[in-house]
């Protein structure tokens, strides 16, 4: 056999792992396969899993309502800057819509527009009571049913409904995007909106005052008899001017009739007295001339004064005592023209009368015209307001026509089928959970069990170099194996025996110890393994079992505890040591002795360094087999004294964390552990890295004669 100093690699082609990786991965591997019926449980049992959760799903179907969402354009006259900074936020902008599109906002509104609460079709298919549902309650079971999907590469956006109901699924999934394409745009005409409502209120309450002004107005006019015969006109500067009533329409008239009916009897006096002219005196022309004068003078204050007034009166009475002059001085006139005349001063009288009563009645009607006229400035005061309130209503409402930015492109249609549950789905989702649990088993059953599972744990997390891996026995009786030199045990030990040598330092004492943390971990079988493999290359051996509380060694050779040893030479009992020589082993054996009452005051007293110093003037190497560590202290007095100690541990069993505490107490000033030996190691699989290791499968195959 080859062998490598410091126990790098044994064996033939034994690979290498030295990547940390690697080895992990490697000792997880055996791990799962010494887990693989529970791992197989794991994954029947979330496969059955899986296929008893769909068979057990309500069925659910999907509803699908696609809506357009389009970039708000800056029109064709913005500049550049101002469209590469709305290109920036388009990303921005479309992450907000699809936010807004998953808002409890939008569900409230589906909710109160459709009225899902008092819905019968919606409360069944989500089992709700047959009592009131909440607005609230109602909302939220409708946004957890509600799926936003933007389309890649598009403006496009799926709102998608998933319940039990596909008629539901289809109302919430439409619902959906036309509450959505609503709240999108009151907010961008939403103040337009506002102002409208305002002003129809403000109408509202115009018409109202309106309507009351007008009819406390006729009111007041007909208790009045106030009658107008055409609406007032505004005059330049905005002054309104008087309105024609029929009392003011009255007094005009007979104000011209009047004054006609004067000019009349100007002209017809005027005729009659030319006519007299001829035959008048020069005393009867002068009066005429006064009279004539008088007249028109008369005419004009009647016009202007009034007839009652002192000034008329007193020119009437100068007229009639100048008639009277002209009458006596005149003599008789001409009948025909004095008779016009008469008929045209009676016309003038009459209509004079009328005048004067039209006058006093525009005079009364001129006192109540002043309440009239302020109800009439009310009535065009609030006309005025209705007017213009109108016309700002009637220009928000055309410029209210703006258009949405975001279209419904196609309404969501009950689903013919279920789209759930999907049993292929559920198995896969069963595996991947078979499969996240079976590495949790994995990993957790090699975290928490710490026993020695690799080679490389013996490396890394002892320190120790790795003498020799040993398979476990093929058979009950080992002391046979041995004796077989073909034996996988026989060449592992012969490995370990070249890997010792070398390990062992050149001046040291050629004793080496055998121990381990806790009993039956093979170190009396490796020491006597040892003893005889180091006799067949011709080396003279002792070996000494100093385990005095089991005498396992010595037992295993068949020696007796009556048969004297080691306790009665430390006792002081023997002066000399009973050395044995094992003629069927070739090796000389000092056996352990009777058991004594406490080992540990044997080992202290001195005399087993005086026997090794003795022995080895006799032999080239001693192997002593010693008791375990954990627990005695006699392992680290033997150890004080070897020139090496073999530190034997059995493979998948003892605990990395006893043989660390082990080694804490055994790593003294004056021990000098060589390196370990793993031992049982099962060779029938590779899982932990012993057999890639340190293989010795090389055997010896018959040979033709």
């Amino acid at each position: 056999m080859s062998a490598a100093p410091g126990g790098a690699s044994y064996g033939y082609g034994a690979p290498h792992f030295d990547d940390a990786l690697e080895l992990l991965l490697a000792r997880l591997w055996a791990r799962a396969k010494e887990l693989k019926y529970v791992l197989l449980f794991v994954v029947a049992g979330t496969i059955l899993l899986g296929v008893a959760v769909t068979l057990l799903q309500t069925p659910q179907y999907n509803a699908s309502a696609r809506i357009e969402i389009s970039r708000i354009d800056a029109g064709s006259d913005a500049s550049e800057d101002l469209r590469f900074d709305m290109q920036m936020r388009d990303r921005q902008y479309y992450e907000t819509q699809y936010e807004l599109l998953r808002s409890r906002f939008l569900a409230e509104r589906v909710a109160d527009a459709e009225n899902f609460a008092q819905d019968p079709d919606f409360r069944e298919a989500f089992g709700l009571d047959e009592g009131n549902v909440s607005p609230r309650a109602a909302a939220n079971r409708i946004r957890s049913t509600i799926t936003i999907q933007p389309i890649e590469d598009s403006n496009l956006v799926d709102i998608v409904s998933t319940s039990p109901s596909a008629e539901v699924s289809a109302r919430i999934a439409n619902a959906w995007a036309e509450q959505f394409l609503a709240a999108n745009y009151e907010k961008r005409f939403g103040d337009t909106q506002l102002a409208r409502d305002r002003l129809e209120n403000q109408l509202a309450e115009l018409r109202v005052a309106l309507e009351d002004s007008e009819a406390r107005l006729a009111q007041y006019a007909n208790e009045n008899q106030i009658v107008v015969l055409n609406e007032a006109a505004t005059e330049t500067g905005g002054q309104q001017a008087r309105q024609e009533t029929l009392s003011t329409s009255q007094l005009s008239a007979l104000n011209q009739a009047l004054i006609a009916a004067t000019l009349r009897r100007v002209e017809a006096r005027s005729a009659l007295d030319a006519e007299r002219a001829a035959n008048d005196i020069d005393s009867a022309a002068a009066l005429r001339s006064r009279r004539a004068e008088a007249e028109a003078q008369l005419a004009n204050l009647r016009t202007t004064l009034g007839p009652g007034n002192p000034r008329v009166q007193a020119l009437e009475a100068e007229i009639e005592s100048l008639d009277r002059s002209i009458g006596s001085e005149g003599g008789i006139m001409n009948s025909a023209r004095q008779a016009a005349y008469e008929r045209a001063l009676r016309e003038e009288s009459e209509l004079r009368e009328r005048f004067n009563a039209a006058r006093g009645a525009y005079l009364d009607e001129q006192n109540l015209g002043t309440e009239y006229g302020i109800l009439r400035r009310e009535v065009d005061t609030n006309r005025e307001l209705y007017d213009a309130l109108l016309q700002r209503y009637t220009q928000l409402g055309v410029g209210e026509g703006g258009s949405n930015n975001m279209t419904l492109i196609e309404q969501a249609e009950p689903p013919g089928a279920p789209s759930g549950p999907s049993l292929t789905r559920n198995l896969m989702i069963a595996l991947i959970v078979a499969g996240v649990l079976s590495l949790a088993i994995i990993y957790l059953a090699d975290f928490f069990d710490r026993s020695l599972r690799h080679i490389s744990q013996v490396r890394q997390q002892l320190g120790l170099q790795v003498l020799g891996a040993i398979p476990h026995a093929q058979s009950s009786d080992v002391l046979a194996e041995l004796e077989d030199p073909k034996s996988q045990l026989t060449e592992a030990y012969a490995s370990t025996r070249t890997s010792m040598l070398s390990a062992l330092p050149d001046n040291a004492r050629r004793v080496v110890m055998f121990t381990s943390t806790r009993p039956a971990e093979g170190k009396t079988v490796s020491s006597l393994a040892m003893a005889r493999s180091l006799e067949r290359v011709g080396k003279k051996v002792v070996l000494i079992d100093l385990d005095m509380r089991r005498a396992g060694l010595s037992r295993l050779l068949g020696v007796t505890a009556k048969v004297k040893g080691m306790s009665e030479y430390l006792s002081g009992s023997s002066s000399e040591p009973n050395i044995l020589h094992l003629e069927e082993h070739g090796i000389d054996f000092l056996p352990s002795g009777s058991l004594p009452s406490d080992s540990g005051d044997l080992l202290a007293r001195g005399g087993l360094g005086q026997l090794l110093t003795d022995l080895e003037a006799r032999y080239d190497y001693i192997i002593i087999d010693s008791p375990p560590v954990l627990g005695l202290a006699d392992a680290v007095e033997i150890g004080h004294l070897a020139g090496g100690v073999i530190y034997a541990m059995q493979a998948n069993e003892t605990s990395i964390y006893a043989i660390r505490n082990a080694l804490a107490r055994l790593r003294q000033p004056g021990v000098q552990i060589i390196g370990a030996l793993v031992t049982k190691v099962d060779h029938r699989n590779d899982e932990y890295g012993y057999g890639s290791e340190y293989g010795y499968g090389y055997s010896y195959e018959p040979r033709e004669a």
